[in-house]
């Protein structure tokens, strides 16, 4: 969330690439993020085997996770609507939190 706050405009024209079929950037989309996934895909499913996590699909929580994160960048004029101005600090702070809190307490063994 930070990042996508930090690079709004960054974030906004790689959802517009993604939203149009990726024609830059299929290539990398096939090699290196493909290959990102998997390894991360491989951790997640070792902390299920461990027990750490209750079982879920990776992909699934990644793709959840990325929605979240880049959510504030991509939907600013919303978010700023709802609020009545852009998300300050303190805001944004409680977002991230409650975000994380979410994430991890879905996942999170029982």
């Amino acid at each position: 969330m930070d990042l996508a706050r930090a690079m709004p405009l960054s974030s906004q024209i790689s959802a517009s690439e993604i939203m149009r079929g990726a024609p830059v950037i299929q290539d990398f989309l096939d090699a290196a993020l493909t290959q990102w996934v998997r390894s991360r895909e491989r951790a997640v499913k070792k902390w299920i085997a461990a027990g750490k996590i209750r079982p879920i699909e990776p992909k699934f929580l990644f793709y959840m996770m990325w929605a979240t994160t880049q959510h504030t960048a991509n939907a600013a004029h919303e978010i700023a609507t709802l609020e009545k101005g852009p998300l300050g600090d303190e805001t944004f702070e409680r977002a991230e939190r409650q975000v994380i809190e979410t994430i991890l307490g879905g996942v999170a063994a029982r």
